[in-house]
């Protein structure tokens, strides 16, 4: 699922593939046990950075949903209070949760205008909740209307925020403060007293995604 390499000054943790790393359980498990105390890199192997929420899970019983879907909101919320700083390598396209996922980082690099970004869950009934809840906090109107909508490439994500900077990674070419000033500096630690907007969204989120209809989607999608 993972693999994790340290070096002097930070982590580099790797999505290394697997059901083009979306946010199964087992994923989730092992990225919240992550030790995020020095600046952590995250990045991809394989053509996708993420393909967002495990799909597979909204075939299950409502509970099961919910249970899945607090699993992902202890994810962010351990996000929003890591130590270090954050910072994601996307060496592929990025797809659902795996966009607001870097949300709660504290910067993003696209190596090329042409990765591809969507919130696609939306043509199967699945909506992005945290999109839905915080993002009057984090885009603007004409942003959202585009990220709702339809698919767009780096180069849009930059204009909208979501992207901090296209191009390869230079880990020196960013600033070093002390780790104490990141409490009050690090714009992902602002969205620590709205997150819990999002939790209502969760709850309907599990109730639309159970729906016999957006199963039926999901199961085409899927081949099942």
């Amino acid at each position: 699922m993972i693999k994790i390499e340290t070096f002097d000054e930070y982590k580099r943790l790797v999505l290394l593939g697997e059901k083009r790393n979306a946010f199964s359980y087992q994923l989730l498990e092992e990225l919240v046990r992550v030790d995020c105390d020095k600046d952590l890199v995250i990045t991809n192997e394989g053509p996708v950075f993420s393909a967002g929420l495990d799909l597979s899970i909204f075939l299950q019983s409502k509970d099961a949903v919910l249970d899945y879907l607090f699993k992902v909101h202890k994810l962010v919320k351990k996000l929003i209070d890591c130590r270090g700083r954050t910072i994601a390598y996307l060496s592929g396209n990025v797809y659902g949760f795996g966009v607001e996922f870097l949300y709660f980082v504290d910067y993003v690099v696209a190596p090329r205008e042409d990765v591809k970004f969507s919130l696609q869950g939306v043509n199967f009934g699945v909506f992005p909740p945290y999109t839905v809840a915080l993002g009057r906090h984090l885009f603007g109107y004409g942003h959202l209307r585009i990220m709702l909508s339809r698919e767009f490439d780096a180069k849009e994500a930059f204009q909208f925020g979501i992207v901090s900077q296209i191009g390869q990674l230079d880990l020196g070419r960013l600033f070093k403060p002390p780790t104490y000033l990141l409490d009050f500096i690090s714009a992902r630690r602002w969205l620590g007293a709205v997150v819990d907007d999002a939790v209502p969204y969760l709850y309907r989120l599990a109730e639309v995604g159970t729906r016999e209809e957006t199963r039926q989607r999901i199961r085409k999608f899927l081949g099942k």
